[in-house]
This record gives C-alpha cells, sequence and structure tokens, in this order.
C-alpha cells in the first residue's frame, strides 16, 4: 500500500514537471526571447573595452563618491599635513573640512586649526560655528576660536621679564 501511494506521488510529480512551463517561463518571456535580430547581433559583436574605455571607467570610478572611512582618512591625512607646516597656509588646507558634511571630519579640522595655533584661524572657526545647528559643536568652534585670539604668551609683559632674565643670565657665565 504504501508503495502504491509513493508510485502515485512520483507519477503526480513527473506529469506536473512535463506538463507545467518552466518557472519565470510565461507569455512576457517568450516575447522577450524574440528580441529583434540586430539586438542579437549587436551583443554577439562586442569587442574586449579598449584602453579608452578602461581610461574612462577608471575617471567615473574616481567621480564616484568615496566611503565614508575613506573620506574620514583622507581629511585626517590633509589636516595632519596642514598642522605640520606650522604655517598660516595650513589654515587653508584645513578650512574646507570645518563644515564637512560628517561630524568626525569636523571636528578633526577644529582641532587641527588649534593645533595650528593661527589667529587666521579665528574667523573661519567663528564663521563655521554661525552656519551649524548643532549646539555642542557650537560651542566647542567658539572655544577653539576664542583660545586662539587669546594673545600668544610670548607677547606678554611676564615673557618679555624672563626672555631678559635668560639673556642677562647668559651674558654673566661669559
Amino acid at each position: 500500500m504504501k508503495r502504491l501511494f509513493l508510485l502515485l506521488g512520483l507519477a503526480a510529480w513527473v506529469a506536473l514537471i512535463v506538463l507545467l512551463p518552466p518557472k519565470g517561463h510565461d507569455d512576457n518571456s517568450k516575447a522577450s526571447s524574440s528580441a529583434p535580430q540586430s539586438l542579437k547581433t549587436a551583443r554577439s559583436n562586442r569587442t574586449a573595452p579598449s584602453k579608452t574605455d578602461a581610461v574612462a571607467q577608471k575617471e567615473e570610478d574616481d567621480a564616484k563618491p568615496a566611503s565614508l572611512d575613506e573620506r574620514r582618512e583622507d581629511a585626517h591625512t590633509i589636516i595632519d599635513a596642514a598642522v605640520v607646516t606650522y604655517s598660516p597656509e595650513g589654515v587653508k588646507a584645513i578650512r574646507p573640512f570645518l563644515l564637512d558634511t560628517d561630524a568626525e571630519i569636523r571636528a578633526a579640522a577644529r582641532d587641527g586649526m588649534v593645533q595650528l595655533g593661527e589667529a587666521d584661524a579665528v574667523p573661519l572657526l567663528r564663521d563655521a560655528a554661525s552656519k551649524l545647528k548643532d549646539t555642542t559643536e557650537i560651542a566647542s568652534l567658539q572655544e577653539a576660536a576664542d583660545l586662539l585670539a587669546l594673545p600668544a604668551w610670548s607677547d606678554t609683559p611676564e615673557a618679555a621679564a624672563v626672555v631678559a632674565d635668560i639673556r642677562a643670565g647668559m651674558e654673566q657665565e661669559q
């Protein structure tokens, strides 16, 4: 009895497979299989991409937006390079990152400006703060601008007195 049901089930399965069309094969796919001959010819006549195609593909890939991690890495590299210049030119290199869409890049730019220590960055930091909405970021940019706006210690009377003492001590040693 079990063998009979097994055989009937197997026969029904075979009948379904033979009689039903394959999955995804309907009237629409029949129409698409009879594509115009010119399209079939064009597909068969394809050749390997040329060097100009490879160059165009490279340019297209370069134009695609980089991943966030790549953007962050690139920004950190540029900011770090600008900081070690110890010149006002570093401010120009860091400036575009103050209003970046990524908060981490903006924070790195702010920190880079502080590390660079150039007073030229003060108006840029204040301007960037005026264009942001996050109050914490605004406060951190304002604080960085305030820090850079402080007079340099070497410009204070205290510093002048210390330098004079050092010079006097060096003259006495000679």
